[in-house]
């Protein structure tokens, strides 16, 4: 359940057709990265198993802003200029507990191997 308070968003992730990455200079790509996605507070989380929890979606989010949060920090280095504070691997860390991560790692790897399994019965 969201609090009425907090409004989940998905930030916009770089658009492969509207965008060509490596034609960017790092100062565009600083201007079109996204926030970096907050973690739900314990009141967002229902706690029910919800197929799209809220816990899956931050952790999407943060994957997707980690990857270009990295792709413009490689631009920086590739041209020798100074990184921005935010792109410093320790600011692209997660913040949440590490227990929680390990769960949500281990529920990704059971959502990808029973998808692969659903491949292969498909394709028997």
């Amino acid at each position: 359940m969201v609090s009425s308070q907090r409004r989940w968003t998905r930030p916009r992730p770089f658009s492969a057709q509207t965008v060509q990455r490596k034609a960017l200079d790092p100062d565009k790509m600083m201007k079109m990265l996204p926030p970096k996605p907050e973690p739900p507070s314990n009141e967002d989380c229902c706690m029910s198993g919800c197929e799209f929890c809220v816990w899956d979606l931050y952790d999407e989010d943060m994957r997707e802003y980690q990857k270009h949060a990295v792709e413009a920090r490689e631009a920086f280095e590739a041209q020798g200029r100074p990184i921005p504070d935010e792109l410093r691997p320790e600011k692209l860390r997660d913040s949440i507990d590490p227990s929680m991560r390990a769960f949500l790692d281990n529920e990704r790897e059971m959502a990808i191997r029973i998808q692969q399994e659903e491949q292969e019965n498909n394709d028997d």
